[in-house]
Protein backbone atom coordinates (compact mmCIF):
# COMPACT_ATOMS: atom_id res chain seq x y z
CA UNK A 1 0.00 0.00 0.00
CA UNK A 2 1.42 3.47 -0.85
CA UNK A 3 2.09 6.29 1.72
CA UNK A 4 1.08 9.33 1.33
CA UNK A 5 3.70 11.59 0.82
CA UNK A 6 4.62 14.53 2.78
CA UNK A 7 5.30 18.34 0.71
CA UNK A 8 5.65 21.80 1.31
CA UNK A 9 2.84 24.21 1.08
CA UNK A 10 5.23 26.52 -0.07
CA UNK A 11 4.43 28.56 2.63
CA UNK A 12 7.16 28.28 5.65
CA UNK A 13 4.71 30.02 8.05
CA UNK A 14 2.22 27.52 7.28
CA UNK A 15 4.48 24.48 7.06
CA UNK A 16 6.17 25.11 10.56
CA UNK A 17 1.94 25.17 12.06
CA UNK A 18 0.63 22.20 9.99
CA UNK A 19 3.85 20.43 9.19
CA UNK A 20 3.27 20.37 5.55
CA UNK A 21 0.42 18.91 3.50
CA UNK A 22 -0.53 15.26 2.54
CA UNK A 23 -0.21 14.56 -1.65
CA UNK A 24 -2.36 12.73 -3.25
CA UNK A 25 -4.76 14.79 -1.31
CA UNK A 26 -7.76 17.49 -2.56
CA UNK A 27 -8.13 20.41 -0.37
CA UNK A 28 -10.71 23.68 -0.68
CA UNK A 29 -9.47 27.01 -0.21
CA UNK A 30 -12.61 28.43 0.58
CA UNK A 31 -13.61 32.47 1.57
CA UNK A 32 -15.05 35.30 0.53
CA UNK A 33 -13.74 37.97 -2.10
CA UNK A 34 -10.55 40.02 -0.86
CA UNK A 35 -9.33 37.48 2.14
CA UNK A 36 -6.49 35.91 -0.01
CA UNK A 37 -7.31 32.85 -1.94
CA UNK A 38 -6.12 33.15 -4.94
CA UNK A 39 -2.75 34.93 -3.46
CA UNK A 40 -2.20 32.15 -1.29
CA UNK A 41 -2.74 29.17 -3.83
CA UNK A 42 -0.51 31.53 -6.32
CA UNK A 43 2.30 31.41 -3.52
CA UNK A 44 1.95 27.62 -3.54
CA UNK A 45 2.38 27.15 -7.10
CA UNK A 46 4.91 29.55 -7.28
CA UNK A 47 6.97 28.02 -4.90
CA UNK A 48 6.52 24.52 -5.54
CA UNK A 49 7.54 25.02 -8.85
CA UNK A 50 10.85 26.75 -7.53
CA UNK A 51 11.22 23.46 -6.33
CA UNK A 52 10.88 21.75 -9.47
CA UNK A 53 7.36 20.19 -9.20
CA UNK A 54 5.07 20.20 -12.00
CA UNK A 55 2.56 22.79 -11.34
CA UNK A 56 -1.03 23.78 -13.71
CA UNK A 57 -3.29 26.98 -12.52
CA UNK A 58 -6.35 26.54 -14.20
CA UNK A 59 -8.49 30.00 -13.53
CA UNK A 60 -11.77 30.31 -14.12
CA UNK A 61 -12.15 34.04 -15.34
CA UNK A 62 -13.60 35.74 -18.01
CA UNK A 63 -9.76 37.63 -18.14
CA UNK A 64 -7.00 36.67 -20.77
CA UNK A 65 -3.99 34.57 -19.81
CA UNK A 66 -1.84 37.69 -20.76
CA UNK A 67 -3.57 40.15 -18.27
CA UNK A 68 -3.35 37.55 -15.61
CA UNK A 69 0.13 37.25 -15.78
CA UNK A 70 0.16 40.81 -15.79
CA UNK A 71 -1.29 40.98 -12.47
CA UNK A 72 0.28 38.18 -10.81
CA UNK A 73 3.72 39.99 -11.35
CA UNK A 74 3.01 42.56 -9.14
CA UNK A 75 3.58 39.86 -6.76
CA UNK A 76 6.96 39.17 -5.35
CA UNK A 77 7.16 36.04 -4.46
CA UNK A 78 5.10 35.39 -8.59
CA UNK A 79 7.24 32.66 -10.93
CA UNK A 80 5.45 32.67 -14.55
CA UNK A 81 7.12 28.79 -14.62
CA UNK A 82 3.87 27.01 -14.19
CA UNK A 83 1.79 26.14 -16.41
CA UNK A 84 -2.07 28.11 -16.73
CA UNK A 85 -4.89 27.30 -18.63
CA UNK A 86 -7.59 29.96 -18.36
CA UNK A 87 -11.22 28.63 -19.02
CA UNK A 88 -14.23 31.03 -19.78
CA UNK A 89 -16.24 31.45 -16.46
CA UNK A 90 -19.17 31.91 -18.43
CA UNK A 91 -18.85 28.70 -20.49
CA UNK A 92 -17.83 26.93 -16.85
CA UNK A 93 -21.13 28.20 -15.59
CA UNK A 94 -23.35 26.76 -18.63
CA UNK A 95 -21.50 23.68 -19.94
CA UNK A 96 -19.85 22.22 -16.63
CA UNK A 97 -19.58 18.80 -19.39
CA UNK A 98 -17.39 21.13 -22.00
CA UNK A 99 -15.62 22.42 -19.01
CA UNK A 100 -14.85 19.24 -17.31
CA UNK A 101 -13.46 17.92 -20.56
CA UNK A 102 -11.16 20.28 -21.09
CA UNK A 103 -9.80 20.03 -17.92
CA UNK A 104 -9.48 16.36 -17.98
CA UNK A 105 -7.52 17.02 -21.20
CA UNK A 106 -5.09 19.71 -20.16
CA UNK A 107 -4.53 17.55 -16.66
CA UNK A 108 -3.27 14.43 -19.10
CA UNK A 109 -1.04 17.07 -20.94
CA UNK A 110 0.53 18.63 -18.34
CA UNK A 111 0.40 15.61 -15.79
CA UNK A 112 1.17 18.12 -12.73
CA UNK A 113 2.13 17.46 -8.97
CA UNK A 114 0.16 20.14 -7.76
CA UNK A 115 -3.37 21.76 -9.28
CA UNK A 116 -4.91 24.72 -8.86
CA UNK A 117 -8.66 25.28 -9.73
CA UNK A 118 -9.66 29.13 -9.09
CA UNK A 119 -12.28 29.33 -8.37
CA UNK A 120 -14.22 25.99 -8.37
CA UNK A 121 -17.96 27.26 -6.95
CA UNK A 122 -18.84 28.82 -10.17
CA UNK A 123 -19.19 25.38 -12.57
CA UNK A 124 -22.31 24.55 -12.93
CA UNK A 125 -23.87 27.51 -11.37
CA UNK A 126 -26.83 27.69 -13.76
CA UNK A 127 -27.65 24.18 -13.56
CA UNK A 128 -30.01 22.73 -10.47
CA UNK A 129 -28.41 20.71 -7.45
CA UNK A 130 -28.66 17.33 -8.45
CA UNK A 131 -26.81 18.38 -11.75
CA UNK A 132 -24.33 19.79 -10.08
CA UNK A 133 -23.32 17.30 -7.74
CA UNK A 134 -23.23 14.87 -10.45
CA UNK A 135 -20.60 16.96 -12.09
CA UNK A 136 -18.08 17.33 -8.91
CA UNK A 137 -18.29 13.51 -8.34
CA UNK A 138 -17.00 13.38 -11.87
CA UNK A 139 -14.53 15.86 -11.31
CA UNK A 140 -13.95 14.08 -7.78
CA UNK A 141 -13.58 10.61 -9.48
CA UNK A 142 -11.16 12.43 -12.26
CA UNK A 143 -8.63 14.27 -9.74
CA UNK A 144 -8.56 10.79 -7.74
CA UNK A 145 -7.17 9.35 -9.98
CA UNK A 146 -3.85 11.57 -10.72
CA UNK A 147 -0.95 11.12 -7.77
CA UNK A 148 -1.17 14.79 -7.18
CA UNK A 149 -2.07 17.72 -4.79
CA UNK A 150 -5.09 19.14 -5.64
CA UNK A 151 -6.25 23.24 -4.28
CA UNK A 152 -9.89 24.05 -4.64
CA UNK A 153 -10.42 27.58 -4.15
CA UNK A 154 -14.22 27.84 -3.34
CA UNK A 155 -16.15 31.36 -2.99
CA UNK A 156 -17.82 30.65 -0.09
CA UNK A 157 -19.24 31.64 3.25
CA UNK A 158 -18.61 29.73 5.94
CA UNK A 159 -22.76 28.46 6.83
CA UNK A 160 -22.56 27.44 3.28
CA UNK A 161 -19.81 24.84 4.03
CA UNK A 162 -21.84 22.11 5.27
CA UNK A 163 -24.26 22.39 2.14
CA UNK A 164 -21.66 21.90 -0.23
CA UNK A 165 -20.69 18.87 -2.31
CA UNK A 166 -16.78 20.26 -2.84
CA UNK A 167 -16.57 20.53 1.28
CA UNK A 168 -17.64 16.82 1.55
CA UNK A 169 -15.10 15.33 -1.40
CA UNK A 170 -12.34 17.44 0.02
CA UNK A 171 -9.81 16.22 2.68
CA UNK A 172 -8.69 19.40 4.29
CA UNK A 173 -10.82 22.66 4.61
CA UNK A 174 -8.57 25.90 4.77
CA UNK A 175 -11.09 28.86 5.26
CA UNK A 176 -10.01 32.75 5.58
CA UNK A 177 -12.25 35.19 6.78
CA UNK A 178 -12.21 38.83 7.84
CA UNK A 179 -13.23 40.56 10.88
CA UNK A 180 -13.12 44.04 12.26
CA UNK A 181 -10.79 45.12 15.33
CA UNK A 182 -11.30 48.72 16.16
CA UNK A 183 -10.16 50.42 13.04
CA UNK A 184 -8.35 47.87 11.98
CA UNK A 185 -9.40 44.61 9.73
CA UNK A 186 -8.30 41.48 10.90
CA UNK A 187 -7.51 38.03 8.36
CA UNK A 188 -8.53 34.80 10.14
CA UNK A 189 -7.60 31.35 8.95
CA UNK A 190 -9.32 28.33 10.19
CA UNK A 191 -8.89 24.46 9.38
CA UNK A 192 -12.05 23.46 9.51
CA UNK A 193 -10.53 19.69 8.45
CA UNK A 194 -7.50 18.25 7.50
CA UNK A 195 -6.58 14.72 7.17
CA UNK A 196 -3.18 13.71 7.58
CA UNK A 197 -2.17 15.77 10.05
CA UNK A 198 -0.81 14.28 13.30
CA UNK A 199 -3.51 13.26 15.72
CA UNK A 200 -1.98 14.93 18.57
CA UNK A 201 -2.20 18.30 16.85
CA UNK A 202 -5.51 18.28 14.88
CA UNK A 203 -8.04 19.09 18.02
CA UNK A 204 -5.77 22.24 18.75
CA UNK A 205 -5.31 22.78 15.12
CA UNK A 206 -8.84 22.40 13.99
CA UNK A 207 -10.05 24.71 17.58
CA UNK A 208 -8.64 27.65 16.86
CA UNK A 209 -7.98 31.01 14.62
CA UNK A 210 -4.91 32.24 13.46
CA UNK A 211 -4.47 35.76 12.17
CA UNK A 212 -3.06 36.14 8.59
CA UNK A 213 -1.85 38.83 7.01
CA UNK A 214 -1.35 39.57 3.15
CA UNK A 215 1.45 41.78 1.33
CA UNK A 216 3.00 41.98 -2.25
CA UNK A 217 5.84 39.71 -0.49
CA UNK A 218 3.02 36.78 -0.17
CA UNK A 219 0.77 35.04 2.56
CA UNK A 220 1.87 34.84 6.12
CA UNK A 221 0.17 33.37 9.24
CA UNK A 222 0.64 33.79 13.04
CA UNK A 223 0.47 31.40 15.16
CA UNK A 224 -0.01 32.77 19.05
CA UNK A 225 3.56 32.44 20.83
CA UNK A 226 3.74 29.16 22.89
CA UNK A 227 5.64 28.19 25.77
CA UNK A 228 8.81 25.55 24.95
CA UNK A 229 7.84 22.09 24.96
CA UNK A 230 9.11 19.82 28.33
CA UNK A 231 11.17 23.21 29.35
CA UNK A 232 12.73 23.57 32.89
CA UNK A 233 13.45 26.57 35.00
CA UNK A 234 17.34 27.52 35.72
CA UNK A 235 16.77 28.09 39.42
CA UNK A 236 19.18 31.06 39.57
CA UNK A 237 19.26 34.25 40.19
CA UNK A 238 20.42 37.42 37.90
CA UNK A 239 21.65 40.93 39.21
CA UNK A 240 19.03 43.56 37.98
CA UNK A 241 21.84 46.23 37.68
CA UNK A 242 20.51 48.78 40.09
CA UNK A 243 22.20 49.17 43.38
CA UNK A 244 20.23 48.25 46.33
CA UNK A 245 17.46 46.43 44.98
CA UNK A 246 19.02 42.77 44.53
CA UNK A 247 19.01 42.83 48.57
CA UNK A 248 15.63 43.87 48.78
CA UNK A 249 14.79 41.02 46.28
CA UNK A 250 16.66 38.22 48.26
CA UNK A 251 19.40 38.16 46.26
CA UNK A 252 18.16 39.20 42.67
CA UNK A 253 15.77 38.47 40.01
CA UNK A 254 14.96 34.87 39.15
CA UNK A 255 16.42 34.21 36.33
CA UNK A 256 13.39 32.77 34.51
CA UNK A 257 11.44 35.65 36.44
CA UNK A 258 8.75 38.66 34.64
CA UNK A 259 9.27 41.75 36.28
CA UNK A 260 6.33 44.87 36.20
CA UNK A 261 7.40 48.53 36.79
CA UNK A 262 4.84 50.82 37.54
CA UNK A 263 4.43 54.37 37.98
CA UNK A 264 3.57 57.50 36.83
CA UNK A 265 5.36 60.12 34.56
CA UNK A 266 8.87 60.67 35.64
CA UNK A 267 9.16 58.18 37.97
CA UNK A 268 12.29 56.65 36.10
CA UNK A 269 10.41 53.27 34.74
CA UNK A 270 12.23 53.81 31.39
CA UNK A 271 15.93 54.10 33.02
CA UNK A 272 14.92 51.04 34.95
CA UNK A 273 14.33 49.04 32.30
CA UNK A 274 17.16 50.22 29.78
CA UNK A 275 19.82 49.88 33.42
CA UNK A 276 18.55 46.88 33.50
CA UNK A 277 19.34 45.78 29.97
CA UNK A 278 22.83 47.80 30.57
CA UNK A 279 24.07 45.57 33.31
CA UNK A 280 23.09 42.54 31.39
CA UNK A 281 25.21 43.56 28.24
CA UNK A 282 28.28 44.52 30.22
CA UNK A 283 27.78 40.88 31.71
CA UNK A 284 28.09 39.25 27.79
CA UNK A 285 24.22 38.63 28.34
CA UNK A 286 22.86 39.58 25.02
CA UNK A 287 19.46 42.29 25.24
CA UNK A 288 16.01 42.79 23.29
CA UNK A 289 14.88 45.94 24.05
CA UNK A 290 10.65 47.00 22.78
CA UNK A 291 9.57 50.28 22.62
CA UNK A 292 6.39 51.89 21.05
CA UNK A 293 7.34 55.69 21.59
CA UNK A 294 10.47 55.99 21.24
CA UNK A 295 12.92 55.36 17.98
CA UNK A 296 16.26 53.12 18.86
CA UNK A 297 18.31 56.87 18.00
CA UNK A 298 16.64 58.26 20.50
CA UNK A 299 16.84 55.50 23.31
CA UNK A 300 20.68 55.76 22.35
CA UNK A 301 21.17 59.27 23.06
CA UNK A 302 19.39 59.14 25.71
CA UNK A 303 21.30 56.33 27.31
CA UNK A 304 24.45 57.99 26.39
CA UNK A 305 23.84 60.96 28.39
CA UNK A 306 23.70 58.79 31.50
CA UNK A 307 26.80 57.18 30.18
CA UNK A 308 25.66 53.75 28.81
CA UNK A 309 27.23 53.64 25.50
CA UNK A 310 24.74 51.20 23.51
CA UNK A 311 25.87 51.36 20.57
CA UNK A 312 29.12 49.13 20.18
CA UNK A 313 26.62 46.37 21.57
CA UNK A 314 23.87 47.07 18.44
CA UNK A 315 26.96 46.83 16.38
CA UNK A 316 28.37 43.09 17.33
CA UNK A 317 24.96 42.04 17.44
CA UNK A 318 23.96 41.44 21.23
CA UNK A 319 21.71 44.42 21.80
CA UNK A 320 18.75 44.33 18.99
CA UNK A 321 15.38 47.14 19.61
CA UNK A 322 11.88 46.67 17.85
CA UNK A 323 10.58 50.00 18.03
CA UNK A 324 7.10 50.19 16.21
CA UNK A 325 3.70 53.08 16.81
CA UNK A 326 1.19 51.64 19.09
CA UNK A 327 -1.56 52.27 15.88
CA UNK A 328 0.70 50.39 13.72
CA UNK A 329 0.82 47.30 15.57
CA UNK A 330 -0.33 44.08 14.26
CA UNK A 331 -0.33 42.25 17.50
CA UNK A 332 0.69 38.53 16.29
CA UNK A 333 3.07 39.47 13.91
CA UNK A 334 4.49 41.79 16.75
CA UNK A 335 4.62 38.68 18.85
CA UNK A 336 6.62 36.60 16.29
CA UNK A 337 9.02 39.47 15.66
CA UNK A 338 9.54 39.40 19.33
CA UNK A 339 10.16 35.69 19.25
CA UNK A 340 12.19 35.59 16.25
CA UNK A 341 14.19 38.56 17.11
CA UNK A 342 14.88 36.77 20.74
CA UNK A 343 15.93 33.33 18.71
CA UNK A 344 18.47 35.49 16.36
CA UNK A 345 20.51 36.69 18.97
CA UNK A 346 20.17 34.22 22.45
CA UNK A 347 18.68 36.82 24.20
CA UNK A 348 19.03 36.13 27.72
CA UNK A 349 17.05 39.99 28.82
CA UNK A 350 13.85 41.54 27.40
CA UNK A 351 12.98 44.98 28.13
CA UNK A 352 8.92 45.74 27.39
CA UNK A 353 8.67 49.46 27.64
CA UNK A 354 5.43 50.54 27.86
CA UNK A 355 2.25 47.85 27.92
CA UNK A 356 -0.05 50.40 28.22
CA UNK A 357 0.60 51.31 24.81
CA UNK A 358 -0.72 48.58 23.34
CA UNK A 359 -3.97 49.12 24.36
CA UNK A 360 -4.22 51.32 20.98
CA UNK A 361 -4.25 47.91 18.82
CA UNK A 362 -6.03 45.43 21.41
CA UNK A 363 -8.92 47.48 22.71
CA UNK A 364 -10.07 44.35 24.21
CA UNK A 365 -9.25 43.86 27.66
CA UNK A 366 -9.44 39.91 27.86
CA UNK A 367 -7.28 39.90 24.39
CA UNK A 368 -4.56 42.28 25.91
CA UNK A 369 -4.02 40.08 28.87
CA UNK A 370 -3.86 36.91 26.77
CA UNK A 371 -1.24 38.46 24.80
CA UNK A 372 1.07 39.25 27.45
CA UNK A 373 0.19 36.16 29.10
CA UNK A 374 1.15 34.23 25.79
CA UNK A 375 4.54 36.43 25.98
CA UNK A 376 6.04 35.93 29.38
CA UNK A 377 4.99 32.27 29.55
CA UNK A 378 6.91 31.79 26.33
CA UNK A 379 10.05 34.22 28.07
CA UNK A 380 10.03 32.11 31.07
CA UNK A 381 9.88 28.63 29.11
CA UNK A 382 13.35 29.80 27.55
CA UNK A 383 14.44 31.05 31.31
CA UNK A 384 14.98 34.86 29.92
CA UNK A 385 14.56 37.53 32.39
CA UNK A 386 12.08 40.35 31.84
CA UNK A 387 11.28 43.95 32.77
CA UNK A 388 8.06 44.83 31.73
CA UNK A 389 6.70 49.05 32.19
CA UNK A 390 3.92 50.37 32.53
CA UNK A 391 1.74 53.26 33.49
CA UNK A 392 0.19 53.19 36.89
CA UNK A 393 -3.34 54.33 38.32
CA UNK A 394 -2.94 56.73 41.12
CA UNK A 395 -3.84 55.44 44.69
CA UNK A 396 -4.08 56.50 48.46
CA UNK A 397 -0.77 55.13 49.31
CA UNK A 398 2.28 52.53 48.46
CA UNK A 399 1.00 49.04 47.86
CA UNK A 400 -2.83 50.22 47.08
CA UNK A 401 -2.17 50.85 43.49
CA UNK A 402 -4.91 49.41 40.37
CA UNK A 403 -2.07 47.40 37.94
CA UNK A 404 -4.70 45.72 35.63
CA UNK A 405 -1.34 43.14 34.64
CA UNK A 406 0.05 42.84 37.58
CA UNK A 407 -1.31 39.40 38.60
CA UNK A 408 0.47 37.77 35.34
CA UNK A 409 4.08 38.99 36.56
CA UNK A 410 6.15 37.14 39.35
CA UNK A 411 7.87 40.77 40.31
CA UNK A 412 5.99 43.96 40.59
CA UNK A 413 8.12 47.04 41.87
CA UNK A 414 5.79 50.25 42.20
CA UNK A 415 8.00 53.55 41.60
CA UNK A 416 6.20 56.91 43.29
CA UNK A 417 6.83 60.50 43.33
CA UNK A 418 6.49 62.83 46.43
CA UNK A 419 5.14 65.67 45.73
CA UNK A 420 5.83 67.27 49.30
CA UNK A 421 9.22 66.35 49.37
CA UNK A 422 10.37 66.23 45.85
CA UNK A 423 11.47 62.24 46.34
CA UNK A 424 11.28 59.24 44.87
CA UNK A 425 9.91 56.25 46.65
CA UNK A 426 10.12 52.41 45.51
CA UNK A 427 8.23 49.86 46.95
CA UNK A 428 8.31 45.73 45.72
CA UNK A 429 4.37 44.55 46.51
CA UNK A 430 5.16 41.43 44.78
CA UNK A 431 7.83 38.73 44.11
CA UNK A 432 6.86 35.29 43.25
CA UNK A 433 9.00 32.78 45.13
CA UNK A 434 11.09 35.18 47.22
CA UNK A 435 10.92 36.53 50.75
CA UNK A 436 11.55 39.83 49.28
CA UNK A 437 11.52 43.07 51.88
CA UNK A 438 7.86 45.11 51.72
CA UNK A 439 9.47 48.05 52.94
CA UNK A 440 9.14 50.99 50.88
CA UNK A 441 13.01 52.63 50.05
CA UNK A 442 13.95 56.09 48.66
CA UNK A 443 15.52 56.01 45.53
CA UNK A 444 17.14 58.88 43.08
CA UNK A 445 18.00 59.04 39.22
CA UNK A 446 21.48 59.98 39.34
CA UNK A 447 23.95 60.45 36.61
CA UNK A 448 25.00 56.97 36.83
CA UNK A 449 21.31 55.54 36.62
CA UNK A 450 18.85 54.39 39.32
CA UNK A 451 20.51 54.25 43.21
CA UNK A 452 18.42 53.26 46.37
CA UNK A 453 19.49 55.29 49.80
CA UNK A 454 21.09 52.48 52.00
CA UNK A 455 18.39 53.16 54.77
CA UNK A 456 14.72 52.31 55.38
CA UNK A 457 11.71 54.66 54.98
CA UNK A 458 8.96 53.79 56.99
Amino acid sequence: MEELKKVSSGIKSLDELLGGFKSPAILLIAGTTGVGKTIMSLQMLSEASGLGEKTLYIPITTSKKEKLRMYHSTLDFFDDSFEVHPINRQLSEKDPLTTLIEIGNVIESVKPDRLVIDPITPMGFGFVEQERRRFYYTLDSMLQERDMLTLLVGELVKSELHRSVVSHLSDGIIYLSRGDSGSRADHYMEFIKMRGIDPGKRSEITSRKYLYDITSGGFTVYPPIKPEKDFRLEDLRVEAGIPGLDTMLGGGLLKYSSTLIAGRPGTGKKIFGMQFIYHGLENGEPGLIITFEDSPHQLLMDAKRIGWDLEPFLKSGLLQFICTHPGNIYPAEHSVRIKNTIEKIHARRVFFDGINNLEMSISDNLKLRAYIHSLTSHLKSKNITSVFTTEMIPSGGPGNERIDVAFLMDSVVVLNNSKAKNRRYMCIIKSRGTKHRRSVKEYAITEDGIKLRTDTLI
